[in-house]
């Protein structure tokens, strides 16, 4: 029997803290491992994507989103011939093909140099994208994930990836207090407690250390058409197959099918205010974060910033 679902079965679809206790647990293990799974075997809609693919060219995107420096990688392996090769390889053509997903509009820009050297921790680390990114910046990566075969994605770039729940993290001393930055995207408001898991990984972060969060906001998760076809195909799809052909159904393209799965598949998808998603980080004893996509009009999530105090 699956567990009470706050969108199906409450009409719940905003997290408030109240809620805190209410729901029960899920086999995370399970929610997003089909979705890697065919990422790593290269299906159409679930690789070249903005928000998954780790080749060079999409983590240097992900590189000048958070810094501003573009072609980053590219450079360092071209140097002085890194206009020249843009051209002749065909880089120049893929440029639009690599915004398939969207791209982030994120503000301040860190520094190039911020993750050097800094020990950071990768929370939910998916098929590893975050992870390729910061490490390819300097950083000192650990990534923590229960999929299967997100954790096989990561491993290529990053040895110490480590199957371990966001709820098991406070029984580890060895993650508490332990990283300079820590980022969690897209993962706390797809489980039953958004406020727990948030306090386990803000638990990692050091004093002076950094916390980068992106949840959905109440806006397109919230919307009445997504939660419609939640609805539908939580009720009608009963196979995996069954389950893709409605993802592609709905996608605007093919190629942006991982979009729609994504967002599909998970038994919660709660949609978090900007003002409660701040209580979270000055309660754990952070700053009031900064929001990063402020600029960015609609904004489908918050992507948020806090700096831990002394």
């Amino acid at each position: 029997m699956k567990p009470r679902n706050p969108h199906f079965d409450d009409d719940l679809v905003v997290w408030d803290d109240a809620y805190s206790g209410r729901y029960e647990g899920v086999a995370y293990d399970e929610q997003f491992d089909d979705q890697w799974r065919l990422f790593l075997e290269g299906r159409t809609g679930f690789h070249t994507h903005t928000g998954v693919e780790t080749t060079d060219e999409y983590i240097d995107d992900r590189i000048a989103e958070l810094t501003g420096v573009r072609d980053y990688l590219w450079r360092k392996r071209w140097g002085a011939m890194a206009p020249m090769m843009w051209v002749l390889t065909g880089r120049s053509r893929r440029q639009e093909r690599r915004g398939v997903g969207g791209r982030l509009i994120l503000e301040p820009k860190f520094p190039v140099q911020y993750f050097e050297g800094k020990r950071c921790l990768d929370a939910g680390c998916g098929a590893g994208r975050w992870t390729k990114t910061l490490a390819s910046l300097g950083a000192n990566m650990k990534s923590l994930d229960v999929s299967k075969h997100g954790l096989e994605s990561t491993r290529r770039f990053n040895t110490d990836a480590e199957k371990l729940s966001l709820f098991d993290i406070p029984t580890r001393p060895d993650l508490q207090s332990a990283f300079d930055f820590t980022i969690c995207w897209g993962v706390v408001m797809c489980t039953h407690d958004p406020r727990r898991a948030f306090e386990a990984v803000a638990g990692t972060v050091r004093p002076g250390g950094q916390l980068y969060l992106f949840v959905y906001a109440p806006t397109y998760h919230a919307s009445e058409k997504i939660v419609r076809w939640r609805k539908e195909y939580h009720a009608t799809c009963h196979t995996f197959e069954q389950k893709l052909d409605f993802a592609y159904r709905i996608s605007d393209r093919p190629e942006n099918c991982i979009n729609q799965l994504d967002m599909l598949n998970t038994l919660y998808n709660w949609t978090i205010p900007l003002e409660v998603a701040e209580k979270w980080f000055t309660d754990a004893g952070f700053t009031k974060p900064v929001l990063l996509n402020a600029k960015e009009v609609p904004a489908c999530g918050h992507h948020l910033l806090g700096t831990k105090l002394g």
